[in-house]
């Protein structure tokens, strides 16, 4: 939409950067918003939906360009990709079709196959994955297709750093997808696209101890009523929800 990107969020944590989500344009703003991209470690992409991942080609490339110019572009050594495991020769075989070839890029990237459980783990935090629901509605579609991978791979992610539990929604097929693992946790980054109505769906939520929600993925109808939303917000959580812009930046305590 004019005003918002697709999803990606960023977290700082010990000793390293850590993308969920590349949607497009999150090369371009992670230097726009100064973040501290010498230090990324690894990025977590939740499901193949464009808008969660079409950054990702972009931004791997940009890290290469960087090394042209390291007297004032950040410089990154390694990156590691965690994905759906049924993607990962799919995105290899992009990359090389885009002649972005491995043994010319001074960025060794590693891939991780996600799969519903622990997925990555470094001085500074642990992810793991939890399966959503988002894509099964793909079910009949593709039992008629049998040419088509019928794997429908969508995740959430829980991450542990500093002490804090982060859950980082992705898309869902229904809020329960997350309320177990939601309950409780620090910070809630929780997309708004697939619960409508908000209130019924935050009702579900409001009883499971949730320090901090922050509401992204915006439908298309509301992109220019954040106000509205936050209203309802308000009513159900009073306190708890914020209705992310882009740019947002949120210390978790």
């Amino acid at each position: 939409m004019p005003r918002r990107g697709h999803a990606s969020v960023a977290l700082e944590a010990g000793t390293g950067l850590y993308l969920f989500d590349l949607g497009e344009p999150v090369g371009r703003q992670l230097l726009a918003l100064r973040m501290p991209v010498e230090r990324l470690k690894a990025a977590f992409i939740s499901h193949m939906h464009v808008d969660h991942v079409g950054g990702l080609f972009q931004t791997i490339k940009n890290l290469d360009l960087y090394h042209n110019h390291p007297e004032y572009l950040p410089q990154v050594e390694a990156l590691t990709i965690a994905l759906p495991a049924e993607a990962v020769d799919a995105v290899k075989a992009f990359f090389i079709a885009c002649h972005s070839f491995p043994e010319r890029n001074p960025v060794k990237v590693s891939y991780i196959p996600v799969r519903q459980g622990p997925v990555y783990h470094d001085e500074s935090i642990s992810v793991t994955a939890l399966r959503s629901t988002h894509l099964d509605g793909l079910a009949s579609f593709l039992a008629a297709h049998p040419e088509y991978s019928p794997a429908r791979q969508a995740f959430s992610y829980e991450i542990k750093a500093e002490g804090r539990r982060v859950i980082y929604s992705g898309d869902l097929g229904e809020v329960g997808d997350i309320m177990a693992t939601a309950a409780g946790a620090d910070l809630l980054i929780l997309e708004f696209g697939h619960l409508l109505p908000l209130d019924e769906n935050l009702e579900r939520l409001a009883p499971l101890g949730i320090k901090k929600i922050i509401l992204t993925h915006i439908f298309p109808a509301f992109t220019d009523k954040t106000a509205e939303l936050q209203e309802i917000a308000d009513r159900v959580m009073p306190g708890v929800v914020t209705v992310a812009e882009d740019g947002l930046e949120v210390i978790v305590s």
